[in-house]
């Protein structure tokens, strides 16, 4: 009778507490108590409208870089005219106190946004484009507030020192920065030229407040504030828009 082959019994030896079929090192329990351990993955659900109108916005953008350049052309050229013929008509048609002032200046600032408005809206429509797409609502909902705070201080201003020439010319500084950042915000839906724009807007309002910071070198007047506000609103609006016409057929940077 031929003896067992004691090498083929030792290899089918299994460990007793193990199925035959496991591993002996343990390696499945291991990863089983992982897998338990694990929290459950997370489904996070995706608005897909909101996805489109993202997608659809950055198109948009990417398209229009020219058409924005070329719209603002006008646009800019006419608030800078505006902007200039009333600076330069101002001390003929108001009073010379700080309320008339803002008042005005709050009016002329709303003509202009009226004008550059219905001349972006013409310019659309001729061109069988819509007007209020969401590269547009996004570009107002940045200008809004900062806009909306240079309105909101006037009041308050105003009534503390009605007659103050240096009310007044605290005002240009103020209204300068504001409109600005206002502008640099909305910058970033529109081509690099309009954030660089807003900043000059900036610059020009922190160098008029150091020069009414010192009343012993410029006296504070009323005249001197409606030069502030023709030369950077009137005329900063009137030599960007020169530019927008003189560089439209060349590629923006």
């Amino acid at each position: 009778m031929a003896s067992p082959d004691l090498s083929a019994l030792r290899s089918q030896r299994v460990h007793p507490n193990l199925p035959r079929d496991a591993p002996a090192d343990g390696a499945d329990r291991t990863d089983s108590r992982i897998d338990a351990e694990s929290p459950p993955p997370t489904v996070v659900a995706v608005d897909h409208n909101a996805a489109r109108e993202q997608l659809e916005t950055i198109r948009t953008l990417m398209e229009r870089a020219s058409t924005y350049r070329r719209a603002l052309a006008p646009a800019m050229t006419a608030v800078g005219l505006i902007g200039t013929l009333a600076g330069l008509a101002a001390p003929f048609v108001i009073q010379d106190n700080a309320r008339s002032f803002a008042f005005y200046w709050l009016a002329v600032g709303l003509a202009g946004a009226c004008t550059a408005f219905l001349l972006m809206r013409r310019q659309a429509f001729a061109a069988g484009e819509p007007f209020w797409t969401p590269p547009a609502r996004r570009v107002a909902s940045a200008l809004m507030p900062a806009l909306f705070a240079g309105t909101a201080v006037v009041g308050p201003l105003v009534n503390i020192h009605q007659e103050g020439a240096m009310i007044a010319v605290a005002l240009p500084p103020l209204w300068l920065v504001l409109y600005g950042c206002s502008v640099h915000s909305a910058g970033f839906f529109m081509p690099r030229g309009m954030r660089l724009f807003g900043w000059g807007f900036v610059i020009a309002g922190l160098l008029s407040a150091l020069a009414a910071a010192n009343p012993h070198q410029i006296e504070p007047s009323i005249r001197m504030a409606h030069a502030v506000m023709t030369a950077t609103f009137g005329g900063g609006h009137l030599a960007y828009g020169l530019y927008l016409r003189w560089t439209e057929n060349k590629p923006t940077a």
